[in-house]
């Protein structure tokens, strides 16, 4: 019986600690997820409560390494590929442009932000996007397209860049990338296929009367930017759509966007598809059956 059904997971802190939890849980798979968080943050996680509800037989062990601590992610990819316990990688920021991730698939085009890993029938880690299609599926299914509109991401790093891949693909009528760290190279790429701006700062941008997606990246990877209110209070008109990526019920600025006629969301709906669209890999992979996406959200909902 796994424990980690009712009980919270802890964070491995190593990859020597790693093995000695694979050890003691023999009979189990395990998808790791690497990250670098405090203990505050560590606590707040949600998908190391819900991921750990879904199967007796799988166990979603939390890893905490230090940025550019590269010999430790080498070790968790070198251990990940050789024990078969361990079925797929699921990485968040600052790991997701690491440089042994390049190496390891050097010679194949790569994004510059990758989220999550799988093994393929051969146990070795292969590439595996959540974000942009868990994000544009969801917003196309439950809130709106983005055809013919403005659609302004704030925050183009580990989250925001799959996701302005997967929007541009869907003819908005301008994407605008607003990052504090020049994003030029991606806009050059993406103005091939559509039309792109890039700018440092949210203030500079210069919008018309088409209807504006406002996408909030930036608060995902704890950041604070103070200037996006100030776009809401700009723009307030009523189909005009926020989203603040968060994976929780309830944050202050939507409710604020909500009070100021924007509709406007959490990244909890986006959330739920992304980490079940890895469930769902990861299910096929171990050979059980995932829960209903329904029942998946309500797990969700209640760790949120």
């Amino acid at each position: 019986m796994n424990k980690y059904l009712t009980n919270k997971v802890p964070v491995c802190n190593s990859v020597k600690e790693v093995i000695a939890f694979l050890e003691t849980h023999k009979g189990s798979k395990f998808c790791l997820y690497l990250a670098y968080k405090k203990p505050e943050d560590w606590d707040k996680s949600t998908s190391r409560v819900y991921m750990n509800q879904i199967n007796e037989k799988l166990i979603y062990l939390p890893i905490n390494i230090e940025k550019d601590d590269l010999r430790s992610i080498e070790g968790v990819y070198k251990l990940s590929e050789e024990n078969h316990q361990i079925v797929a990688i699921n990485q968040t920021q600052p790991h997701k442009s690491n440089s042994v991730l390049k190496q390891w698939f050097a010679g194949q085009n790569i994004p510059t932000n990758v989220d999550s890993l799988v093994k393929d029938k051969y146990g070795r880690l292969q590439l595996f996007d959540l974000n942009g299609p868990s994000f544009t599926g969801w917003f196309k299914y439950e809130v709106s397209d983005f055809k013919n509109k403005h659609v302004i991401i704030l925050g183009v790093g580990g989250v925001g860049e799959p996701i302005a891949r997967k929007v541009i693909e869907n003819n908005p009528s301008k994407l605008f990338l607003i990052d504090k760290f020049s994003k030029e190279k991606l806009c050059e790429e993406l103005s091939e296929i559509g039309n792109v701006e890039y700018s440092s700062n949210l203030d500079q941008i210069s919008l018309d009367e088409n209807e504006i997606i406002f996408i909030n990246c930036a608060g995902k990877e704890g950041v604070d930017d103070s200037s996006a209110i100030n776009l809401l209070i700009k723009f307030k008109f009523k189909d005009n759509i926020f989203v603040d990526l968060r994976p929780h019920l309830n944050i202050d600025i939507v409710e604020e966007a909500k009070k100021l006629g924007w509709k406007a969301y959490t990244g909890y709906g986006m959330n739920a598809r992304n980490d079940y669209s890895l469930l769902t890999k990861i299910c096929e992979i171990i050979d059980v059956t995932p829960p209903s996406f329904q029942k998946f959200k309500e797990l969700v909902a209640k760790a949120s």
